[in-house]
């Protein structure tokens, strides 16, 4: 068999990173204020349900998939199958979109069908058709997005999801004055488009163009092992999707409208943090880059602790700077956000320790043991769920934001655990 090539593009220079980073965070703020101050919190709620809905079936629709491509990319596993990222990618993402839009196709029908038999459903499918439309292809950038994230290119990943939908949204106020729901609601389909034309883009500059590395039987017998092993994985898939999405889930059937915006308000400016904190990083802690450098891409517990030790002082930084700002920020958006605070709060919490606890992830795809991999997903997620559902009806957008966090506290107790095993059999799964 034939070893496929890696392909690697240069990085970013660190001035240019910030810059393109810096442009991320003011249309991340410009995009949130433009919704809360445009519509009113009810219909906010209804544009981010629509939003939750869409992207959290995509991903629950390709969660095995996601997660081989995955352990492929960050475990090197083309040296192993001989088949490329990209020859991978295509595959899974052609399986994928099919399953998009035979499901697009069902629930349009469907629409339809609602269209003429019940008028009062009208103003309902007007705002969520866009959004069924859109499944197929928030879905592809969203895959590609969760792919750069395996490659460790996390601002080509925010590019082709909220830079797009963020700058769709922009257009939408740009053009109408007083933008309805309906309309941001086509503007979702739009920005979906966008990402899925810079994911595509993206693919083919960080993995290069699909190519036949390896005869016919070699593809064929590495095709069946990897299909046998995206099978038995697809539960902690599964389980790994329900850690991110599964409150959010509950808080769309759950909740009205008026506590999905202020989760989804709240959770767009704690997610401040994420495009600040890389830059903040190569300010305070440049010698872990460098460390990390001279171990040669390896993903053994000394690069783990590295960095580890390298994102959290600045996560800790880019934390307290949202804390402190906290009630101002949400002050921007109107008074009925105010009532956020509590939310935004365990939210910043939550952005900052999963950005801190993000190589322990990595390093457990690169290390990987489908035992580990059960057991901590298994368990975070059933964490995240029980507490969302024990507190949706007292606080709903509080308990997802706590369920969140809880999640994700419990899948790095159980991934730090692990590493008391010895190094050769310690591993668990990616987020």
């Amino acid at each position: 068999m034939n070893t496929a090539v890696s392909h690697e593009p240069a990085r970013l220079h660190p001035a240019a990173d910030t810059v393109f980073r810096l442009i991320g965070v003011a249309l991340q703020i410009a995009a949130t204020l433009a919704l809360a101050h445009t519509l009113t919190i009810g219909d906010t709620g209804l544009f981010f349900q629509g939003f939750v809905v869409t992207i959290a079936g995509a991903t629950f629709m390709r969660a095995k998939f996601d997660l081989y491509i995955s352990r492929h990319i960050v475990g090197r596993l083309e040296r192993e199958t001989g088949l490329s990222t990209a020859d991978v990618l295509q595959v899974l993402g052609r399986r994928f979109m099919t399953r998009c839009c035979i499901i697009c196709a069902v629930l349009l029908v469907i629409a339809a069908d609602l269209d003429v038999t019940s008028q009062y459903l009208k103003p309902y499918l007007q705002t969520f058709v866009p959004f069924v439309i859109a499944l197929p292809l928030a879905g592809y950038a969203t895959m590609i997005s969760s792919a750069m994230r395996a490659a460790n290119r996390w601002l080509q990943s925010l590019a082709c999801t909220a830079y797009a939908m963020n700058s769709a949204v922009l257009l939408a106020v740009l053009l109408a004055p007083q933008p309805t729901l309906q309309l941001f609601s086509w503007t979702f389909l739009v920005g979906s488009a966008l990402g899925a034309a810079l994911a595509y883009g993206f693919a083919r500059q960080q993995f290069g163009k699909p190519g036949q590395t390896a005869d016919h039987c070699a593809r064929q017998k590495a095709w069946k092992a990897i299909n046998r092993s995206i099978h038995d994985d697809a539960a902690i898939g599964l389980a790994n999707t329900a850690l991110t999405w599964g409150p959010l889930c509950l808080l769309v059937v759950l909740a009205p409208s008026s506590e999905m915006a202020l989760y989804a308000i709240s959770t767009r400016t704690a997610q401040l943090l994420i495009y600040v904190m890389p830059a903040i990083a190569h300010l305070v802690a440049p010698r872990h880059d460098r460390e990390l450098e001279l171990l040669g891409g390896r993903h053994g517990r000394a690069a783990l602790r590295l960095s580890l030790g390298g994102l959290a002082i600045p996560s800790i930084i880019v934390a307290v700077a949202l804390v402190a700002s906290a009630r101002w920020s949400l002050a921007q958006y109107g008074e009925a956000y105010e009532a956020g605070f509590a939310v935004y709060l365990v939210l910043i919490l939550a952005e900052g320790f999963g950005a801190t606890i993000r190589p322990l992830f990595r390093y457990r795809a690169a290390n990987w043991d489908a035992t580990i991999a059960r057991q901590t997903l298994y368990a975070a997620s059933a964490t995240a769920i029980v507490i969302c559902l024990a507190g949706v009806a007292i606080q709903p957008a509080l308990a997802a934001a706590v369920a969140f966090l809880a999640g994700q506290i419990v899948a790095a107790a159980m991934g730090l655990r692990a590493l008391q095993r010895p190094e050769a059999t310690s591993m668990s799964s990616t987020r």
